[in-house]
């Protein structure tokens, strides 16, 4: 349950008010907000995307792919229109990668069942492939301007600092419920959440609502919210063979697992990771070693020149000329072991 604001009597703190605390954030909002490309019109097939392509990946990374994915799929048809094959290689690089099919098969979903128009209310964007509770938040509140709360991990640490609760949803339910503004209050939270109440070190002196903080009065902060268990990890050591023909091209495989399917990838040595036998290969050079982390493994990459000793099945193969890398779907380490080669 809620608590209530007299049950909070520390020190000099003022009572969390929800309303005066979504207040305080949208005016922080509306002077300090990031200049980003999905901000400009608040189109809902932006917003979208940018909110797909945003979970589990840094902003300086979604700010180089936005613009390039969007000149590719200008608009919700093009992308439903898509292959599977063309959308893979525009989010090459991007990691979780089954974020892009679903995607894909989410705007196809638009396109059959609602006309090609996103709809707003959750319940519908909720049926739709790939869209959860916090996405369908987003695209209701960020791009309609519609009352729906919203918690990522920015939101989610900021709530639980500011009321000293382990249960976000609830208190995030009742700030969008007294904003102005649920679009300007939204995105305010998760900016606070990404430039202020950071996980660690946060700037507590200029954060617009610290005198409404509980774990602020209470020395809280560093505790707040608490660390969930991760799970454990397991390190992987895996040989990539970089081989070439006369024309320069580099011997590639489609892979077919579930870690990286449908994505291009450089012969291997034995691996439990990759599918497919291994590849028959002579080894002539060490180029270098490579880390790549996917899931709960963290990978280092031996990546080697080599000659092929056998040559590999029909079909199961192709030489990829390394200029039109960009044309097909490929996991980012197999740009950085090509780089090796420079």
């Amino acid at each position: 349950m809620l608590k209530r604001p007299e049950e909070y009597k520390i020190g000099r703190l003022q009572a969390p008010d929800p309303a005066k605390i979504a207040q305080r954030i949208e005016s922080w909002f509306a002077r300090h907000q990031r200049s980003l490309p999905w901000r400009a019109a608040y189109d809902p097939y932006h917003v979208w995307v940018s909110e797909v392509m945003l979970q589990q990946t840094r902003m300086e990374v979604v700010l180089r792919y936005f613009p390039r994915f969007l000149e590719r799929f200008p608009t919700l048809h093009a992308l439903a229109t898509a292959t599977d094959h063309d959308v893979m290689a525009a989010w090459s690089g991007l990691g979780y990668y089954r974020r892009a099919r679903m995607l894909r098969a989410g705007a196809a979903d638009v396109v059959e069942r609602f006309g090609g128009v996103i709809p707003r209310e959750v319940e519908q964007l909720l049926t739709i492939p790939g869209i959860g509770r916090y996405t369908a938040g987003a695209i209701r509140s960020v791009a309609f301007n519609e009352r729906a709360p919203i918690v990522d991990g920015n939101v989610s640490r900021l709530t639980a600092r500011l009321f000293a609760v382990e249960t976000p949803w609830l208190h995030a339910e009742a700030l969008v419920e007294q904003a102005r503004s649920p679009r300007m209050l939204n995105q305010g939270l998760m900016e606070l959440g990404a430039l202020i109440c950071t996980p660690r070190n946060p700037s507590c002196p200029i954060c617009p609502v610290r005198t409404h903080c509980v774990a602020l009065a209470k020395g809280l902060v560093d505790e707040l919210p608490r660390p969930k268990e991760k799970p454990a990890t397991r390190a992987l050591n895996i040989p990539l063979y970089v081989i070439s023909d006369s024309k320069g091209r580099v011997l590639m495989r489609l892979e077919s697992g579930p870690l990286m399917s449908a994505m291009y990838h450089l012969p291997h040595g034995d691996t439990q990771l990759l599918t497919g036998a291994p590849l028959d290969a002579q080894r002539r050079e060490l180029l270098g070693k490579v880390r790549h982390t996917v899931t709960t493994r963290r990978i280092e990459f031996e990546v080697w020149r080599a000659e092929v000793a056998k040559r590999p099945r029909a079909g199961e193969y192709r030489w990829i000329d390394r200029q039109t890398l960009g044309e097909i779907p490929h996991p980012s380490y197999v740009r950085k072991a090509l780089a090796l080669l420079d």
